[in-house]
Order: structure tokens, then C-alpha cells, then sequence
């Protein structure tokens, strides 16, 4: 008996979703314990096997799904540096009217920054001193991050009375001084110890003073 027109295609696009679907909750659980385990153990101390068993899958599989260990690094550095905070972070800005209140959001987005993605941050940071790949991977999200900056610099000369000596450049500069991956919320709150609050408020002034020295000279 023939089957009705379609029914086959239907059964075997569901069929195929049901596959991408769990393929995906596979990855994804891996993706989690490699991040788990490379912050705990450190990126060289961690194994294929310990990712694997963490996340209850073969060796064989994390190279088939994540790419083995260094597509794993390289996961975890899209989900900081392709963020949807990026983003949200540009469009704020864009909708800013004065630089205090750029300036807040500046302070807000790299605090939550921090909250999100600090372990991953510091992960590369450490591995790309030994790594070839790892420090290719930091590079390109250097690159990412001082474009996003760019964006910003040039909202904030449209607020504020700049000389024309200030660049896009030296904006980053500065912003990357004080809210950078290895000053900014890391020293102050997971270093120092100290609570959130008084980070935000310190490196907002900071900034804020060093934009207004900036716009004086």
C-alpha cells in the first residue's frame, strides 16, 4: 500500500530534527564540562577523556562534535567574543545623550562581562602564552574587542568636546586600561576581594577622570 504523499519526507524531517536536536544537547553538554574542567584543572591538565567522562559521551565524540580540545578553546572564546552583549552593548551606547551616560553604560556592560565571562577570558589569556592556536584565538578576539571599541569612540566624540588628536585608537587604549581582561573587574572583585558595587563605582570615576583629562588636553 503506498503511503500518502509527503508522509515519508514528513517522518524523516522529523527524524532529522530529533537528531540535530539532541546533537546540539550534546555539544552543548560537552562545551560545559570542558569549561568546568579547563577552569579547574587548567587548559594542559585537562584530557579528552576527562571531557568526556564529565559529560557522559566517548572521546570520539568530542572530537566529532567540539573538534577535540582546541575547538573546544575556540567555542568558548566565540560565546565571549560574539556575545549578544556585544551587540546590546553598541546599541545602548548609540541611544546614550550625554558621556555620564555612556560612561554608565560602559561600566554596567564590562560588569557583566565579567559576571559571564571572566573564567573563559582568563583561561585563553593563560593558555595562549603556550599555545600557537590559543594565542591565534587571542588575537582574533583582541581584534573583536578594539572594533567594538572603535564603534564607541565615535559616538563618544559626537558627546563631548575632544581634541582632534583623540583616535579611536587611543580610546580603546584607555577603555581596555580600565575595564582590560587582566585590570578592571578581575583585579578588583576576584583578586582584591572586592564586592561589586565598589568596583563599578572606582572604575567609572577612573574612566570618567581619564576621558576628562583626555578633553583638556
Amino acid at each position: 500500500m503506498t503511503s500518502p504523499p509527503g508522509t515519508n519526507e514528513h517522518s524523516s524531517e522529523r527524524r532529522r530534527s530529533r537528531r540535530d536536536e539532541y546533537a546540539e544537547q550534546t555539544r552543548e553538554a560537552v562545551v560545559a564540562a570542558a569549561r568546568t574542567l579547563f577552569a579547574e584543572r587548567g587548559y594542559f591538565a585537562t584530557t579528552i577523556n576527562d571531557i568526556a567522562a564529565a559529560s557522559r559521551v566517548s572521546a570520539g565524540t568530542v572530537y566529532q562534535q567540539c573538534g577535540g580540545k582546541q575547538g573546544l578553546l575556540r567555542t568558548l572564546m566565540d560565546s565571549w567574543t560574539t556575545s549578544d552583549l556585544v551587540q546590546g552593548t553598541l546599541d545602548q551606547v548609540e541611544q546614550c545623550e550625554s558621556l555620564a551616560e555612556l560612561y554608565a553604560a560602559l561600566a554596567d556592560s564590562y560588569l557583566e562581562f565579567w559576571r559571564r565571562y571572566d573564567d573563559i577570558v582568563q583561561l585563553v589569556l593563560a593558555t595562549a602564552v603556550h599555545d600557537e592556536s590559543a594565542a591565534e584565538s587571542l588575537g582574533q578576539a583582541t581584534a573583536r574587542h578594539r572594533g567594538a571599541l572603535y564603534e564607541i569612540a565615535r559616538k563618544v566624540r559626537t558627546l563631548g568636546d575632544f581634541p582632534d588628536s583623540f583616535t579611536d585608537e587611543d580610546f580603546a587604549d584607555i577603555t581596555l586600561y580600565h575595564y582590560g581582561p587582566q585590570s578592571g573587574y578581575h583585579f578588583t572583585v576576584t583578586v582584591l576581594g572586592w564586592p561589586e558595587d565598589r568596583a563599578r563605582r572606582f572604575l567609572s570615576a577612573q574612566f570618567g577622570q581619564s576621558m576628562t583629562a583626555i578633553a583638556a588636553n
